[in-house]
């Protein structure tokens, strides 16, 4: 009786983490692309904000933030 709980108990641990495992693989390869498109994107913007003129300063981020969805899109 104590050995089927335990059987069954650490079954159910090993495929837990099994499933656990296998989602967070995925989900670091997606995310390495979106992390390297924010990487850029700050980069980009924080050269923006050395542009004194507001207008100009706006513009060059709104660019940043274009670049940054269309990596994105690829990512996808």
């Amino acid at each position: 009786m104590k050995g089927s709980i335990f059987l069954r108990l650490s079954l159910g641990v090993f495929v837990g983490l099994g499933v656990l495992a296998g989602g967070s693989l995925n989900s670091e390869a997606a995310n390495r692309c979106k992390d390297r498109c924010n990487d850029h994107y700050h980069l980009r913007k924080d050269v923006c904000r050395a542009i004194p003129l507001k207008y100009e300063r706006k513009s060059c981020e709104r660019a940043a933030k274009r670049a940054k969805d269309d990596c994105k899109h690829i990512c996808r």
